[in-house]
């Protein structure tokens, strides 16, 4: 059987419906508001699109499953109401590896941003489909859904046993559901999680220490400053101190070895902040010195790193910040976690299933894929560390994840789907 062929034949077959699932998931919302979510509606489409084609479709509660509350590795917080996972599975013939399909359809909040296209349009513009989400990650997996469905159809004997699994809550932290889906279903011989990585292969993922940290003022209003010879604190000159020695830290971290797959990125180990705020905008605001202000920040990290030496080298910067100005923090910032610990990650990336999806990826798109880590925390770390089971990220072009004007490059979607199908058959086998 020439799997090549056949790949690039089911491409043409389903071109059409790829765009229109990828379109009908981006209509429908499935925000990440912790600690609840809209997930149930998308997850509803997908067991419905399963279960027309007379495929199985579970539907299940993450923290429903026995022993996920349990665990050493369950973030609390978080209510799974009306938020279910869904999970589906080919069975095997035998003699082949099984694999797992996997990845989220929750989205980040709409926030305040502003957007040239409908953030639920699916709107298609110079062949790019727009909209919450488009990249991170419903264009990928609603291709991967219609990939799943199409193998099932095709009358493709699998060797291998193929899952295909939606799980909510990965964004804000979360990776609950992912947990819940291996304690659930089981171990696996490989998986791949079809986040955008604009076809690169990602044996590895950054981790990602996530802070809130929290100034305030002892001052009262405008009026009061100059009345008292005491010293007072000033959220906002706290603030400023914080962000203009920034660069101190993000130093401090680029002198570590770096792991041989971020070698090639610029900087390896970002810290970036991602949130400032202070006593509100506008004429409905008194005017005042803000008596608290915050400023999120991630700190991301490499393979290897632990998260008390990530923390340890954090707070020793920031105790040497504060020493240098002992006038401005004469209250000390409170420091909050939101978002757990997103352990960084990976395998080897000579492993069976990194060669496998390179080379099927070669194939189709007629050059040598890159092979990296990813630039980016995700759940893949739940796979490899808690559950043993190799993991690699892969999925098409895209931009502006978690900003306005998201979307996914549908060019690069179908190539992408046609690399994984040619995956997927080598992966499990195929019987002639």
């Amino acid at each position: 059987m020439n799997l090549r062929a056949l790949a690039h034949g089911m491409l043409e077959e389903n071109r059409d419906e790829i765009i229109r699932v990828v379109q009908d998931l981006v209509h429908i919302p499935s925000q990440n508001m912790p600690p609840g979510g809209q997930e149930k509606a998308c997850q509803e489409y997908i067991a419905a699109y399963l279960g027309r084609a007379g495929l199985p479709a579970s539907l299940y509660e993450p923290d429903q499953v026995p022993g996920l509350v349990e665990h050493p590795s369950y973030w609390p917080g978080r209510s799974y109401r009306d938020r279910p996972n869904v999970s589906s599975c080919l069975a095997g013939r035998g003699g082949g590896r099984s694999l797992l399909l996997t990845g989220h359809v929750d989205t980040v909040a709409l926030g305040e941003n502003v957007w040239t296209y409908p953030p639920f349009g699916a709107e298609i513009h110079d062949g790019k489909l727009y909209g919450l989400g488009s990249i991170d990650m419903k264009g990928p997996m609603g291709a991967t859904l219609v990939l799943y469905k199409a193998i099932a159809e095709k009358g493709l004997r699998l060797k291998g046993a193929l899952s295909y699994e939606s799980v909510v809550d990965e964004e804000e932290g979360g990776v609950n559901a992912t947990i819940a889906g291996r304690l659930r279903d089981g171990a696996v011989d490989g998986a791949l999680i079809p986040e955008g990585t604009d076809l690169k292969v990602y044996p590895a993922a950054r981790g990602a220490l996530i802070c809130d940290f929290i100034f305030r003022s002892t001052k009262g209003t405008w009026l009061d400053v100059g009345k008292s010879a005491e010293p007072q604190a000033d959220a906002v000159k706290q603030m400023g101190l914080f962000l203009a020695h920034i660069d101190e830290l993000s130093a401090l971290r680029r002198q570590h070895p770096v792991h041989s797959l971020y070698t090639s990125y610029p900087d390896p180990v970002p810290v970036q902040v991602t949130k400032v705020y202070a006593g509100g905008w506008g004429n409905q605001v008194p005017i005042a010195v803000p008596p608290e202000g915050r400023i999120e920040l991630i700190v991301q990290t490499l393979p290897g790193e632990e998260r008390e030496d990530v923390y340890r080298e954090m707070m020793d910067w920031l105790e040497g910040v504060m020493a240098r100005y002992p006038d401005a923090f004469i209250v000390r910032p409170e420091i909050r976690y939101r978002l757990r610990w997103m352990v960084p990650t990976a395998i080897d990336p000579r492993h069976p299933l990194v060669l496998t999806m390179a080379d099927c990826a070669r194939q189709v798109m007629g050059h040598e894929p890159a092979i990296l880590g990813a630039p980016y925390a995700c759940d893949m770390f739940a796979l490899h560390q808690i559950f043993d089971i190799p993991g690699i990220v892969f999925g098409p072009a895209g931009a502006n994840a978690h900003a306005a004007d998201e979307y996914v490059d549908l060019e690069s979607l179908f190539v992408f789907w046609e690399a994984l199908l040619l995956f997927v058959l080598n992966w499990c086998g195929v019987e002639d």
